[in-house]
């Protein structure tokens, strides 16, 4: 029985991840037009290996040329972005637990759990933000804003594990490590989910009409 034979659904999936970009349509059509062909003339399974290994290959280059496309403003916002989330959030907190101690927060787990759905909430509104500020560009973001994160909060934590004289409760070493993995986590979510509404509404990887049917 013969059927079109259609790309690899998750090398697609990468492939369609940077459906924004303006020269998208070209490299999909060549990248589609070489797999049909290497179907005749190589094999479904031969012509599935090397999409995959495409798929990689485009999604790399791609990736670099977005973060090089504006580095500075890119960095400048994902900075802006960690520094905006922060202060909202140590906004909140002061205004909700004072005059109580900070580390008696972490022990109660009520606090505990309403501190990470503020840091959620807050980190998924700036990833929004910067999405909306870098349209075509959100991938470039993200990635920035984990790097400037990590850079930011590393030493701090650091200083908190290994050099403090009085150790940190386990809760608040607790807070600290997951709080950061929700804080990278809820950005990413915001500011993918604006990339991801777009590439719905923009353009994705389709079969060519007309392309040609490969016996498996």
């Amino acid at each position: 029985m013969s059927q079109l034979l259609t790309p690899p659904a998750v090398p697609v999936a990468i492939l369609n991840f940077f459906a924004s970009q303006p020269d998208f349509p070209a490299v999909a059509g060549d990248i589609s037009e070489e797999f049909q062909q290497r179907a005749q003339t190589s094999g479904p399974q031969a012509a599935r290996r090397w999409y995959w290994h495409e798929a990689f290959r485009n999604a790399s280059a791609l990736t670099w040329r977005e973060l090089m496309r504006t580095p500075v403003r890119t960095t400048l916002i994902a900075f802006g972005c960690f520094l905006a989330a922060n202060l909202a959030i140590d906004l909140y907190a002061f205004l909700r637990y004072y005059p109580l101690p900070a580390l008696s927060i972490f022990n109660d787990l009520r606090h505990k759990g309403l501190n990470y759905l503020v840091n959620f909430i807050a980190y998924v509104a700036t990833g929004w933000i910067a999405g909306r500020l870098l349209r075509g560009r959100e991938w470039a973001i993200t990635l920035t804003f984990t790097v400037v994160s990590v850079c930011l909060v590393l030493p701090g934590m650091w200083f908190v594990f290994f050099e403090t004289l009085n150790p940190f409760p386990p809760s608040w070493r607790e807070f600290v490590i997951v709080g950061n993995l929700v804080r990278i986590g809820a950005f990413w979510l915001g500011s993918l989910g604006i990339r991801h509404l777009r590439i719905r509404q923009g353009r994705v990887i389709k079969p060519a009409p007309g392309a040609p049917r490969i016996a498996l």
